[in-house]
């Protein structure tokens, strides 16, 4: 551990006034660095994971696809879903994997303000969560434009649900939580039964919630290209910038050097190849919640510096 970085970041984490950040992981070259808790947290501490979950889908669709159960990832969902078969839409039958991947389904949507989204509302009250689905408008043709949404994820957990024979919560749990050795809490089901991050409630991802050693795990999975558990060749495409913003790949959030699981509130798994380096921060999520990038650009401008080679 590095006292100085250490005391550094408690600083600028008092300065800054972010009182709702509980956890701050930081590993060089698969050594740890910095680790730091607040709020009374400490390293069996679990913590809403938020939109991390999708990145996690996005390993799942991977290890789908590598196990054969998804032949490529340009197949249609029309293969998997027969409510996306069924002609309500002539673009249902172009929608492709890749299309929820790098979130360009084409759907509709408007997300509304945080903690209140009425089209997720009214999806849970649905009877069937794929029926609902196919019955909204296309707003784009699939493949044409990046539209940050939920359907595109809730869309992948049924392709993978329905390839794999199984609930997706229990192919993540056997490819990948128990390879990883994490434990995690079933997550929620949609009307119809398949798996999502997010209960009944709305937006209280319980079910999804893991410790900060939990996606420093997935961290190191992922600097690792795979480990045995994910290919390599899936994950080049997974962080690779996807046709229509350069931000964005399968699921990751990509930045210069690097590339990142994210989740509302201030949840990061951040990966830099290059420096063998992988960051993890957890915050308490509330409706006022903010992001905490800066955190991690003043740790990599610390390192940069040389104050602790």
């Amino acid at each position: 551990m590095n006292n100085e970085l250490s005391e550094y970041i408690d600083n600028y984490i008092r300065q800054k006034q972010y009182r709702l950040v509980n956890s701050i992981l930081l590993y060089r070259d698969g050594q740890p660095v910095m680790e730091r808790y607040y709020n009374n947290y400490g390293k069996s501490s679990r913590n809403n994971i938020k939109s991390i979950w999708k990145s996690i889908l996005s390993i799942c669709a991977g290890i789908c696809l590598d196990k054969g159960y998804i032949k490529s990832l340009d197949e249609p969902v029309a293969n998997y879903l027969s409510e996306f078969a069924a002609n309500n839409h002539p673009y249902h039958k172009l929608i492709t994997i890749r299309h929820l991947l790098t979130m360009s389904s084409g759907i509709y949507w408007n997300g509304g303000i945080h903690y209140h989204c009425p089209m997720l509302e009214q999806l849970w009250r649905s009877d069937n969560c794929l029926e609902h689905l196919s019955d909204i408008a296309m707003a784009n043709l699939p493949g044409t434009k990046f539209v940050y949404k939920e359907w595109d994820v809730i869309l992948l957990s049924a392709v993978i649900s329905k390839a794999a024979n199984m609930d997706t919560y229990e192919f993540c749990k056997s490819y990948l939580y128990e390879p990883l050795g994490i434990t995690s809490g079933e997550w929620a089901k949609l009307p119809g039964g398949i798996n999502y991050s997010i209960d009944r409630n709305l937006n209280i991802e319980a079910q999804s919630d893991l410790s900060a050693n939990d996606l420093a795990k997935l961290g190191f999975l992922l600097l690792n290209k795979g480990n045995r558990i994910l290919s390599e060749s899936y994950l080049n495409q997974a962080v690779s910038p996807s046709p229509n913003t350069p931000e964005y790949g399968c699921l990751f959030w990509l930045f210069e050097g690097g590339f990142s699981c994210r989740g509302y509130g201030g949840q990061e798994i951040n990966v830099v190849p290059g420096k063998n380096i992988v960051y993890v921060i957890q915050a308490t999520p509330t409706s006022r919640s903010k992001s905490y990038g800066d955190v991690f650009r003043v740790c990599m401008d610390f390192m940069d510096k040389g104050s602790i080679l």
